[in-house]
């Protein structure tokens, strides 16, 4: 061979040498022929090619399905967007590497020349948004959700009652629906489940069929006092309603203030006199004391549970002494325990004078008595008064009258199959009120 060809033929080996390393170069890291990331051919783009194109898609045009969501029974698509789907463009990249790395530099060589190079998808990795995901669940439980609706009892006459069945409840859940969706989509899967939560029924057919509580247990009544505006009437009556008719199964507490809603207009609540701060000022639900008040002592006389209790910073003689309830929105409850083995069932009737509550059950054999409230007064000695003795009664008035801050302790006595129980209520007021002497902030509304 002449010195001129091995000239050309080392020339063309640098060269051949050349576009081979050339050729390692620019695809080492890259996108092989006839790959794909879903609809978009990236063939010999570079990762941060692949971003940058990414970036700029549409989901709806670039993924290959929709996404399925399973729910009432059947499978339903949706464009991604719908749900506030969206492109994790660097997850995409860093996902693919598996497509992109060179393992074998010579048979992807082979493979390119001959052009037979099968074809590659890549997924997309999805990712959601979630208040727009949380958005389109509430709009669908708006439409599907159905509330659970409770057994009811009610007395037709002292014999007869009617029974109604329950029915159970359906509510998407949103949170597991939300982290459900979420784990589909790491998964890079495009169906998931909407998760259904039933909400069953607080009271049930049967045991009030079982045990209905028919029986009555105990009665209070409480009137009104002679300053009661229309509006505080209007107010127990409305009160008085949220409490009619309810169940109480064996074991539960209830909550007054649960039961009768946000004291506001909205709620049906007008303004009427309550004691805040020791003063007498209008707020939207003023006389629900009074609801509390005789719910309380039917509670007591039934011989059950009292889980929490506060009595009035002013004393008010509508109210038997050390026997009263107060409630305020926020910061004072009634609560009463069914301490039966049975449901109870609580009547509640208001008039135009006075206020009455029934509770009913099934029999206990309980009988309850109070004692006489007896008095202490702050600043002396632990020397109690009897409210009924004539040698107290100069006493207690002259302090009463005079303002003086006193406790008064009330035994509550349960006799139940030959035994005696006592609990004590202790109460402490800042004074006496009859309106005359109490602070009245500004007038009632009409």
């Amino acid at each position: 061979m002449s010195g001129k060809a091995k000239y050309t033929v080392a020339s063309l080996l640098v060269i051949l040498a050349f576009l081979v390393v050339w050729d390692y170069l620019f695809w080492s890291g890259r996108f092989p022929p006839n790959c794909y990331i879903e609809k978009v051919q990236v063939s010999s783009y570079s990762k941060y090619e692949a971003l940058v194109l990414i970036k700029s898609l549409e989901i709806d045009k670039a993924v290959t399905h929709p996404i399925s969501l399973y729910f009432d029974g059947k499978w339903t698509d949706f464009a991604p967007s719908e749900l506030g789907i969206y492109i994790s463009p660097r997850r995409t990249v860093t996902n693919s590497n598996k497509y992109v790395y060179r393992s074998n530099y010579l048979l992807d060589l082979f493979k390119r020349v001959l052009d037979s190079y099968k074809k590659q998808t890549v997924p997309f990795a999805l990712e959601v948004d979630r208040d727009t995901y949380k958005a389109f669940l509430e709009g669908l439980a708006n439409e599907t959700d159905v509330a659970s609706r409770e057994a009811t009892f009610t007395l037709v006459d002292e014999k007869n009652y009617k029974i109604t069945k329950e029915r159970f409840g359906k509510a998407i859940n949103i949170t597991s629906s939300l982290a459900n969706l979420r784990n589909v989509l790491y998964r890079d899967e495009r169906r998931a489940t909407i998760e259904v939560s039933i909400i069953q029924p607080r009271v049930y057919a049967k045991s009030l069929v079982k045990n209905p509580p028919k029986y009555l247990l105990s009665e209070y009544i409480t009137y009104y006092g002679s300053h009661d505006s229309p509006n505080r009437v209007h107010n127990i009556k409305l009160a008085s309603s949220r409490t009619n008719n309810y169940i109480l199964n064996s074991g539960e507490a209830m909550s007054l203030l649960d039961l009768l809603g946000d004291f506001n207009r909205d709620s049906g609540y007008k303004e009427a006199f309550v004691l805040y701060n020791g003063e007498l000022e209008p707020q939207y639900g003023g006389g629900s004391c009074q609801i509390a008040s005789t719910l309380y002592n039917a509670a007591l006389l039934a011989g059950l549970e009292i889980v929490e209790r506060y009595n009035h910073g002013i004393y008010f003689t509508i109210y038997p002494l050390g026997r009263d309830a107060s409630i305020y929105a926020g910061g004072r409850d009634l609560k009463i325990g069914n301490n039966t083995h049975h449901p109870i069932y609580i009547k509640a009737y208001a008039t135009d004078k006075k206020l009455t509550y029934r509770i009913y059950g099934t029999p206990t054999a309980k009988k309850v008595s109070f004692s006489r409230p007896m008095i202490f007064f702050e600043g002396e000695r632990f020397i109690p008064y009897n409210v009924m003795t004539d040698e107290a009664k100069i006493k207690i008035n002259q302090a009463l009258l005079s303002g003086k801050p006193y406790y008064t302790y009330v035994k509550v006595i349960t006799e139940q199959a030959g035994y005696l129980t006592e609990k004590t209520i202790v109460s402490h007021y800042k004074m006496t009120g009859d309106r005359e002497n109490v602070k009245i902030v500004r007038p009632e509304p009409e």
